[in-house]
């Protein structure tokens, strides 16, 4: 449909539609981070009525999963649709000024992740250093006094906290930093909020 000369333009229109998502064109604004933590502070209601459907889908054997640092609403969001649960979050967020719970999640991503990397460059040895995780399981590896058992759960544990810590610092290095100055004023208000969904 996008080789004909004609229909370049809607092609082009979708495309850069297609592709909106991806990119932040616009920075986050004062009100984006203070209206996205308003309505966090407004969430215990949401979170009280649905406690069974959120315990539900917080799968113990999902801890063991990856965390995308960069997409922790999103991601919240994207377990909620279909139930009852995302309809209330539509309404709460309009409340607050966003279009959907997409468009909240979105800002809310990027004001999480600006909060971590914030967190970080405070704190550079707050993460466990990488590459002394590997040697501390190359040793365990090679200690013959410790159950095979114990060294497989060890590493299991070891290996998941790496990629977790991949993950944040890999997040954090793709914060920009206008986000980041928008959304220091208001850290410590983000760690006041004692309840996340």
């Amino acid at each position: 449909a996008c080789r004909s000369g004609a229909a370049w333009l809607p092609c082009l229109l979708l495309l850069s539609l297609a592709l909106a998502p991806l990119a932040h064109s616009e920075n986050l604004s004062q009100d984006d981070v203070t209206s996205f933590i308003a309505s966090m502070e407004a969430m215990q209601p949401l979170i009280d009525k649905h406690q069974d459907f959120i315990e539900s889908i917080e799968d113990p054997a999902d801890d063991e999963r990856e965390v995308d640092f960069a997409r922790m609403m999103s991601s919240m969001v994207d377990e909620v649709k279909g139930h009852e649960m995302y309809d209330d979050l539509d309404d709460l967020v309009d409340d607050f000024g966003f279009s959907s719970p997409e468009a909240w999640a979105r800002k809310g991503d990027r004001i999480v992740s600006a909060w971590f990397a914030i967190e970080m460059e405070a704190q550079p040895d707050m993460a466990p250093d990488i590459a002394e995780m590997e040697r501390a399981i190359a040793e365990m590896e090679n200690n013959p006094d410790m159950p095979e058992a114990a060294k497989a759960q060890m590493r299991e544990m070891m290996e998941q906290m790496m990629v977790t810590v991949k993950s944040a610092s890999s997040a954090a290095k793709q914060v920009s930093d206008a986000d980041k100055r928008a959304v220091r004023p208001h850290v410590e208000r983000l760690k006041g909020r004692a309840t996340w969904p």
